[in-house]
């Protein structure tokens, strides 16, 4: 079990609650990035958390979390002190016309800073590395019922084309003494989701909600696409287990079983929110198959928080939404 995190009774696995682990969360400042911080430090992790910048009120220092501000274009800071763990969350999602960039230009602008994390990596060895790709490297034509592990991604937009070449560069670059998990997450939500310069949007999730709470309807496309859901809140205690375990030598579907038609959950928002609406838009484009989750041994009794209970717990202002 090259790599595995030690468990305080030696037996390789982490344990939950347990004191002693340290992780390295890049671009927690951001949606995914916060979420993975604060989950880790409730878990009983000491968290170095990394970004550009942190927005007011976005993640405080204390509870287990430190907070470093650096550009990881200069690589990692030599403040930052020896970790157990690195989780590699930083990643420029917003496309290159609306940055009004080059599409070589939004390429180099996540794959440095990634090469920056890589050589701290290799220099200081940690037990485990956890690269976050994302179901976007797929088209929708790369699968016609759902997206498993199996299927090889073709998608090409610089977004798509960094994150393909990142999840063969960080294995290749980091064989030896520390495990590497390469895990695709598909679409998100949970409490915390804001915009910012590298995430213009919010996902489909957060806009009805801030729809429903101004009165207005709930737009859904008309072909009424099914995707798969994940609450941020479980991706800490699923990639702990997940590090905890050998690497799979491939990427990994990482996220919960559940998948819904966009009308169902926009219906189940919209029951939170008195006199809320939903209404039937023009579908612009094709929307790629839901991702099915891979089988990870790590994960085989992991409880996935399902879309409904998710949505209550943000309706009623759970864990800072």
């Amino acid at each position: 079990m090259t790599g595995a995190l030690p468990r305080q009774d030696g037996t390789g696995a982490p344990t939950p609650g347990t004191t002693g682990r340290r992780v390295l969360v890049t671009g927690a400042g951001g949606f995914v990035g916060g979420a993975l911080a604060r989950g880790f430090a409730t878990l009983g992790w000491e968290v170095i958390a990394l970004d550009r910048s942190f927005g007011e009120g976005t993640l405080g220092d204390g509870a287990g979390i430190r907070r470093v501000e650096a550009d990881l274009l200069e690589g990692v800071p030599p403040s930052v002190p020896l970790v157990d763990l690195v989780v590699h969350a930083a990643w420029n999602t917003t496309d290159a016309a609306t940055l009004g960039v080059s599409p070589g230009h939004h390429v180099a602008a996540n794959l440095r800073p990634l090469l920056g994390v890589l050589e701290f990596v290799g220099r200081i060895h940690p037990a485990a590395f956890i690269f976050l790709s994302s179901s976007g490297v797929f088209r929708p034509e790369d699968a016609t019922q759902a997206l498993t592990d199996a299927d090889l991604p073709s998608g090409m937009s610089p977004y798509a084309a960094a994150k393909r070449a990142a999840e063969l560069l960080v294995p290749a670059a980091l064989e030896g003494a520390t495990a590497v998990h390469v895990v695709r997450l598909g679409y998100l939500f949970g409490p915390g989701e804001e915009t910012r310069p590298s995430r213009v949007g919010v996902s489909l999730v957060a806009g009805w909600m801030a729809a429903a709470r101004e009165g207005r309807p709930l737009p859904v496309r008309a072909d009424n696409p099914r995707r798969d859901w994940t609450f941020t809140l479980d991706l800490a205690p699923a990639l702990e287990r997940l590090a905890g375990g050998d690497a799979a030598g491939h990427p990994l579907h990482l996220g919960s079983p559940h998948v819904l038609p966009d009308r169902t959950l926009a219906a189940l928002v919209a029951e939170a929110f008195p006199g809320a609406g939903v209404v039937t838009v023009p579908a612009v484009g094709q929307v790629k198959p839901p991702m099915a989750p891979s089988r990870i041994p790590a994960l085989h009794d992991f409880r996935w928080t399902d879309p409904a209970t998710g949505l209550q717990l943000l309706a009623a202002g759970a864990s800072g939404a």
